[in-house]
């Protein structure tokens, strides 16, 4: 990045890379000559940064702390090119990004058929996992979690759905393979109005349309 501000001519020291741990975040947070943060992350994290801005100069922040993004289909749309789209929107990194399309919304009057092709689709890269030969593209791999935690809070999202009976598993919501932290792409329906599965960040290749 830093080669890239340089060629692009600002002029030096108006851009400056600090990398580091949570520590140098900190040091960012409290510092008087600091006139404004921006922080994504953890709600957590979002709050000591916050009461860090309040004991040193009262910067400003911007906070982007989790989100549940939404794709839209309507009856008009072109529900082939729509299926692909929330296919890729939700699943991008197996789900681990703070856009992933993880609630779909679509009209009732489509519905039935955008639902089937999307589980036909979901069901087709939970095949592949198991098996690579039956991989149509590279765009439909799809990778594993971040780490052992990760994995144990989303397949929690799933059980928890299933168990308090807060919506219908329509595909998936398995782990694939013993080694690595892979879980099929998952599709919930019918969610209660208050269920986590429907109003949580869940940060894996889980949605609910």
């Amino acid at each position: 990045m830093g080669t890239l501000i340089k060629a692009a001519g600002f002029p030096p020291g108006v851009v400056q890379i600090l990398s580091g741990p949570g520590s140098t975040g900190a040091l960012l947070a409290e510092h008087p000559n600091i006139a404004k943060i921006s922080f994504t992350g953890s709600v957590a994290t979002g709050k000591k940064i916050h009461a860090a801005a309040a004991r040193s100069n009262l910067k400003r922040v911007t906070l982007e702390l989790g989100g549940k993004s939404p794709a839209i289909v309507f009856e008009d749309a072109d529900l082939e090119n729509a299926v692909r789209h929330c296919t890729a929107g939700l699943l991008v990194n197996s789900g681990q990004a703070c856009f992933a399309s993880s609630r779909i919304l679509v009209q009732r009057s489509v519905a039935p058929r955008f639902l089937a092709a999307l589980q036909t689709a979901f069901s087709s890269i939970a095949a592949a996992m198991r098996d690579p030969a039956l991989l149509r593209s590279p765009l439909e791999e799809l990778g594993p979690l971040a780490d052992r935690e990760q994995f144990d809070r989303v397949m929690s999202f799933i059980e928890n759905a299933e168990r308090a009976h807060e919506a219908t598993l329509l595909v998936g919501g398995r782990r694939v393979g013993e080694k690595g932290y892979y879980v099929e792409p998952t599709l919930f329906v019918d969610p209660t109005p208050d269920a986590d599965i429907y109003r949580r960040e869940i940060f894996g290749p889980v949605g609910v349309p």
